[in-house]
């Protein structure tokens, strides 16, 4: 019994060995219900890396899956008392089977680059299987070259369930180009991305998917043809265009361009942009919410076509960070005590903005010589169950600040025994030196703490 998937881009695929490059959607016996019905589940299309092309330079994602499950009399693990039998014979000469074999205790799958028969348990899963069989171009073949490979599970009680994939040799590779990063950008300001689409594979893009995410910053177009779904507040659109067509190395504009309001606080921020052909699906380690209402503005559609395309184009999803042309002033102020036992010291660090840097500071406490530290801030990890917040660094305790909105503040509290006068000191501390959060006023970043006779 062979089924088509209702949403063909919902489990697709890409490398494997070398040699597999994508597929999508799936032909199984209703995987929906697997804990119920017996099935053998496949890709109904799956497009194959050309022969002699190496994954490194056409790198896709998701491995060529086969899933099978006997519900009526499952066999115990470490069984082999069922049968795969994959079957390349219509395939045509663009195809070839190539055999895995991992099993210590000999190969459990044999037969020819064209059918193969598999022993496997009554629960068969070809990404954790140590021995498998998938479809692979063979030499000599040419993009667009392929035909179908039909799978059989056959039970114990020999019950067959068959389920059919079409594989293609070459297929569609979307890149996008990458846009910014946007630096000095004003707070509240609007800013502007283009989507230019890359076709590297070698077969054409027919439909394409997008997903645009405006993290920190406000998606400012609702496209019609884009659904926006409920959780995320307008901050997500997922589109499919089924008109586009996009062919080997041809790059498309989509069109309007992406608009977006930048924070008015936070520092940093970025948005995401990402793209699929249809017929493959988006990468496996996306997530697409389903659901939402379309949007109430133009339509996204390609508005220009061109065989060049200036830029650095990128596969997966693509981040754009935005910085704010702002300042972040954090300080903390000097702390005075005496010598004596269980004397207890409140290090506050404050956040005078006016921009927000997120999470992005570290409290330093370096304790005066001698000092004996008998009690420091702790995170309640469990009922009753504790751990120290700040983590040792030498003779330093490194505090994380956590997210601390501008104009808040935030204490530490140390116990102290203390048997002589002297100085520790307490500081902010970037949690990434790399970054610049333009503190116009580093000289409060630091102070001292002082214990007196």
């Amino acid at each position: 019994m062979t089924r088509t998937a209702a949403r063909p881009w919902r489990g697709v695929g890409a490398a494997l060995g070398g040699s597999l490059l994508l597929a999508a959607g799936a032909s199984a016996c209703d995987t929906g219900k697997s804990e119920t019905r017996s099935y053998v589940s496949v890709p109904d299309l799956f497009y194959l890396r050309p022969y002699g092309v190496k994954a490194a330079s056409d790198a896709r994602t998701t491995p060529f899956h086969v899933r099978a499950r006997d519900a009526t009399t499952p066999s115990p693990h470490g069984r082999y008392d069922h049968r795969l039998t994959v079957d390349a014979s219509d395939a045509g000469g663009a195809v070839r089977l190539k055999i895995v074999g991992m099993s210590h205790s000999g190969p459990r799958c044999s037969g020819t680059d064209r059918r193969v028969v598999c022993e496997v348990e009554g629960e068969y899963d070809s990404w954790s299987a140590l021995d498998r069989v998938y479809p692979v171009a063979a030499k000599g073949s040419e993009p667009g070259e392929g035909g179908v490979v039909r799978f059989t599970f056959t039970t114990e009680d020999g019950e067959k369930h068959t389920a059919r994939s079409r594989v293609v040799v070459g297929g569609p590779a979307v890149r996008l180009r990458k846009a910014g990063p946007y630096e000095k950008v004003a707070p509240g300001a609007e800013i502007t991305s283009d989507l230019v689409v890359r076709n590297t594979g070698q077969l054409p893009v027919r439909g394409l998917g997008v997903q645009l995410s405006g993290g920190e910053l406000e998606l400012r177009r609702a496209y019609s043809n884009c659904r926006y779904p409920e959780p995320y507040k307008g901050q997500v659109a997922v589109c499919e265009l089924p008109d586009v067509r996009i062919e080997p190395g041809e790059t498309v504009t989509l069109g309007p361009e992406l608009r977006l309001r930048a924070s008015r606080t936070r520092m940093d921020g970025s948005f995401t942009r990402a793209v699929w052909p249809l017929d493959i699906g988006p990468d496996k380690y996306a997530t697409v919410p389903e659901g939402g209402e379309k949007g109430e503005g133009p339509p996204l559609e390609v508005v220009s076509t061109s065989r060049k395309g200036g830029g650095t184009f990128a596969a997966g999803s693509v981040a754009t960070t935005v910085l704010l042309d702002t300042t972040s002033d954090f300080r903390v102020e000097e702390v005075r005590t005496r010598v004596g036992k269980g004397r207890v010291v409140h290090l506050t660090v404050h956040d005078d903005g006016p921009g927000d840097p997120g999470h992005s500071r570290w409290l330093v406490f370096t304790p005066p010589p001698g000092a004996v530290v008998t009690e420091q801030p702790m995170d309640e990890i469990d009922e009753d169950a504790f751990d120290p917040h700040c983590r040792r660094d030498g003779a330093d305790y490194m505090c994380d600040v956590g997210n601390l909105p501008p104009g808040r503040s935030r204490t530490f509290d140390f116990t102290l025994d203390l048997d002589r006068a002297g100085e520790g000191r307490v500081a902010v501390k970037e949690r990434d030196p790399s970054v610049d959060r333009h503190d116009p006023r580093p000289a409060n970043d630091s102070a001292k703490v002082v214990v007196a006779p």
